[in-house]
């Protein structure tokens, strides 16, 4: 029997396109899969959907309030104890195939004592998915801690993590983040190793047909977010990351990791974050804005 892989499924609303969801998964050619599905509030008919897979035996059905994605995932984390492997799905996506095979067969040849994440490579679709809209493949330029704490490299939809990641993962206070992907790029970017396969083992579905007018909308709401209420993915798990390790990693990557913690504005933070000799993003645009809001302090 191959080792037991939990797929976990965070639904909100999504009756449109879960079928095609939680079928490619079902077709995967990794034989030994689970599903868990945390419902994350629907009003729609997502649920009356999920129950028909509840009835065949197909997924582990979980119904709860709604607390967001990333809080709604790590819930599903803890509750999926038992197995090797955890893999995170959207709820909207069509799994490839060999998606599972190919990361259990990298993860199979690593050393399980350590956390470990692979990530594989995607193609955009538009929402149809009759038009290619581009491919997301590994980065190449070096992604170290300092820069998982202003970037997240690791989508959720493409991670599959092991035993080790998930228990570094449940570490934290599930109230106390609202990214599980993020806190999963900092852990493993600190602690573990990860892999980013260049094979395309998913296709992902952008609800907006323009895939830059999509990236520009969800760039100006994130900007919007931080500039009215100051809270980011970026401090909550730069804070979590803090009062969990600072006991035990006295080094740099603690102290860098808390110029981005605390309430109230420091200006020496802000300075010592703004004026940084190194990059924190790739792309231009990003770094001049994530500067300023480092400025400002609400970053």
């Amino acid at each position: 029997m191959e080792e037991l892989v939990n797929v976990l499924i965070s639904t909100y609303n999504g009756e449109k396109y879960i079928k095609d969801q939680i079928d490619s998964i079902l077709g995967q050619t990794y034989p030994n899969i689970r599903i868990y599905v945390r419902d994350d509030g629907s009003s729609d008919n997502t649920c009356n959907i999920l129950k028909e897979y509840e009835k065949a035996g197909k997924i582990v059905l979980f119904r709860g309030d709604n607390v967001k994605w990333g809080k709604s995932f790590l819930t599903l984390l803890k509750k999926a104890e038992t197995g090797s492997y955890w893999a995170f799905s959207d709820q909207d996506d069509v799994w490839l195939p060999d998606k599972i095979k190919w990361a259990v067969e990298w993860m199979k040849k690593q050393d399980q004592t350590k956390p470990l994440l692979f990530h594989s490579s995607y193609k955009l679709m538009s929402a149809d998915m009759e038009n290619e809209l581009g491919i997301c493949t590994a980065p190449k330029y070096k992604f170290d801690f300092r820069r998982s704490l202003t970037d997240c490299l690791y989508q959720g939809f493409s991670i599959v993590i092991n035993g080790e990641c998930r228990r570094l993962m449940l570490d934290c206070e599930i109230n106390n983040l609202t990214s599980h992907d993020w806190w999963a790029c900092l852990l493993i970017t600190k602690f573990g190793e990860s892999y980013y396969d260049k094979r395309i083992a998913s296709l992902h579905r952008r609800l907006d047909i323009s895939m830059s007018s999509s990236k520009l909308s969800s760039k100006f709401k994130w900007l919007w977010k931080t500039l009215s209420t100051g809270n980011s993915d970026i401090r909550s798990c730069a804070q979590e990351f803090v009062r969990i390790y600072s006991p035990v990693c006295n080094d740099h990557d603690i102290e860098i990791a808390s110029w981005f913690c605390g309430e109230k504005y420091s200006l020496l933070k802000s300075i010592k974050k703004a004026f940084y000799p190194k990059r924190w993003r790739l792309n231009i645009s990003s770094e001049l804005v994530i500067r300023f809001l480092m400025l400002i302090g609400k970053i």
